[in-house]
Formats: C-alpha cells, sequence, structure tokens
C-alpha cells in the first residue's frame, strides 16, 4: 500500500466511522460489514450487505444470507446508498435458492 493509499483509506475511515450493531437499522441502507473471529482477528469485508427487517445480512453479490445469530459480525458502517424495497426482495429471493441461507 503507497502512502497515498493509506492516507487516503484513512481519510475514509475518518468520514465514515465503525458504527455498534445495535444501531443499525433494517432500511436498505447499504453497509460495509466488520467480522471478527476466535482469536481475534478483524477483517473489513470488501463486499456490501444490508440488514433486512428479520435482523439477518444479506450480501449483494452474491446473494447471500448471514444470520445474525451464526456470523460474528462486530461492526457496520454505512455506504450512504439504499436499496429499494424491490431490489432488497429479489436479492433476498434469490439468496434463498442456495443452502447457505438461514432464513426459514
Amino acid at each position: 500500500m503507497t502512502i497515498a493509499e493509506r492516507k487516503a483509506r484513512e481519510a475514509y475511515d475518518r468520514l465514515n466511522p465503525w458504527r455498534p450493531m445495535k444501531e443499525a437499522r433494517p432500511d436498505g441502507t447499504i453497509c460495509e460489514l466488520l467480522f471478527s473471529d476466535m482469536v481475534g482477528s478483524f477483517d473489513a469485508d470488501q463486499r456490501r450487505y444490508f440488514l433486512d427487517a428479520s435482523g439477518d445480512w444479506y450480501s449483494l453479490d452474491p446473494p447471500q444470507c448471514f444470520s445474525r445469530l451464526t456470523t460474528r459480525i462486530t461492526n457496520w458502517r454505512p455506504a450512504w446508498v439504499k436499496l429499494t424495497p424491490e431490489r432488497r426482495n429479489l436479492i433476498k429471493t434469490r439468496s434463498e435458492r442456495k443452502p447457505a441461507c438461514s432464513v426459514g
């Protein structure tokens, strides 16, 4: 990573700080998620997600469901774009066809 890339990333992090999970709302906002594992590794995923009213997170590409009960999501931050309800339903429908989705 170059110095310019690092400075750009730090500026982005200042403008878009990570937020606690209790502040997430199922309003269709596209978000970035921060995951942790048992070892204490924190990885920001490059994919984008949205929160469903059931409390589950859905990735946009590829469409996939992440249960709030089985996935260790520690923080989120908005990407400042919202999905329409129609687009959210399309992504949820596509993710339900895959066996990894935990929505019943």
